[in-house]
């Protein structure tokens, strides 16, 4: 469908060299999306397999995204190397397994630096790129001109319920504060023509979650009975939702919810 082509759009994803990350760049180029990935690990040949499979650009910019400065720096080079910066999706996170009475300072510094201010500043960057993009087309207004941009930020199922399973306050609040600025934002942000929505996803079947499977089985047995299908979710569930929120061009300030059903029910074990 010609509504959810990317062709020749550049979308900056952070925490794509692996994880939810890289299945949303894969999402993105599968649509025609030239593809930047901002990490501090290398995606390795990750990236040169969505080149050669979907024949788009794809570049690696290794990234501290806690750090203004580096992230600047770096935003400015691929407006440059690929000519403008048309999507961003946040999805760099980390979390560390502690309950709210033993949270270190550590944790919560570590925790909102990746989670919260780095995407941030990312956003704030890429929001800057597309504003730029706007003024070198005669700045039209949003009622007279297709959306400049978008903006999609990863917060958490989470966000949204509690269970008793997860010793995880810190980055649950993290991810709170990212779907905090959804609405702010995308009301700041319409007149340049840029759309800011959030994607909060149920457990998927990640690396990480397979390393805390190894460690907390239990847990993760826990997290499939919470799902209404018995089971969490695969990233490659999450790729229609992320294509839907860098398309569709009347969707702004909202968070769309992929979590098997997960915030709509209360299993009878709970």
């Amino acid at each position: 469908m010609e509504q959810f082509s990317l062709k020749g759009k550049t979308a900056v994803l952070t925490g794509a060299a692996r994880g939810l990350g890289f299945a949303f760049a894969e999402a993105l180029a599968e649509a025609g999306a030239n593809i930047a990935v901002l990490d501090l690990a290398s995606p390795g040949e990750r990236l040169a397999i969505l080149q050669t499979k979907y024949g788009v650009k794809s570049e690696y910019y290794q990234t501290d995204v806690t750090n203004r400065e580096n992230v600047t720096e770096v935003i400015e080079r691929i407006e440059q190397d690929f000519g403008s910066v048309d999507i961003n999706v946040n999805a760099a996170g980390v979390v560390t397994d502690e309950t709210f009475l033993t949270t270190s300072d550590k944790n919560i510094s570590s925790t909102f630096a990746v989670n919260f201010v780095g995407s941030f500043l990312v956003a704030q960057a890429c929001a800057n790129a597309m504003v730029r993009k706007w003024e070198k087309m005669g700045k039209p207004a949003p009622s007279d001109s297709p959306p400049i941009g978008s903006i999609v930020f990863v917060a958490s199922v989470a966000t949204h319920i509690s269970t008793a399973v997860q010793n995880i306050s810190c980055y649950i609040a993290s991810k709170a504060a990212v779907r905090g600025l959804v609405k702010p934002m995308a009301m700041e942000l319409a007149q340049y023509g840029i759309r800011v929505n959030s994607l909060s996803p149920g457990p998927m079947r990640t690396d990480m979650m397979r390393q805390v499977e190894q460690q907390q089985p239990d847990l993760v047995k826990q997290f499939n009975k919470e799902s209404m299908f018995g089971r969490v979710g695969n990233p490659d569930e999450l790729k229609p939702a992320i294509l839907f929120l860098c398309c569709s061009g009347w969707t702004t300030g909202q968070d769309l919810l992929v979590d098997g059903g997960v915030s709509s029910w209360k299993h009878p074990a709970f």
